[in-house]
């Protein structure tokens, strides 16, 4: 072995590449968690959006609905009670439906 090639220092051509794909690798994975996280934050979103429209829809006065949503809107009188059937759909596509009951408070 001549004097130059036994003072080399550094990491060889094989090593920089097997670290390069070993990130490479990583970062892959990473991104990949990364995109099923946000998709699942997403639906979360959506689910409680649903959810709070749908609360306010069934009130006995309501609120307007953000454009692209959908709703049906059903309401029955039975014994001084009022009931209010509510289903939703999200400009997604999802869907929900509430039903709440309204009694006067006797005193």
């Amino acid at each position: 072995m001549s004097v130059t090639l036994s003072r080399q220092k550094g990491f060889s051509m094989v090593e920089v590449l097997l670290a390069m794909m070993l990130l490479v690798v990583v970062v892959m994975a990473l991104s990949g968690y990364h995109r099923a996280l946000a998709a699942r934050y997403a639906a979360l979103s959506q689910y409680r959006q649903l959810w709070h429209h749908a609360w306010n829809q069934s009130q006995i006065s309501t609120l307007t609905l953000p454009p692209g949503w959908q709703v049906s809107r059903g309401q029955t009188t039975q014994s001084g009670c009022v009931s209010i059937t509510v289903t939703l759909i999200s400009p997604m596509g999802r869907q929900g439906a509430l039903t709440r009951l309204h009694c006067p408070v006797s005193r």
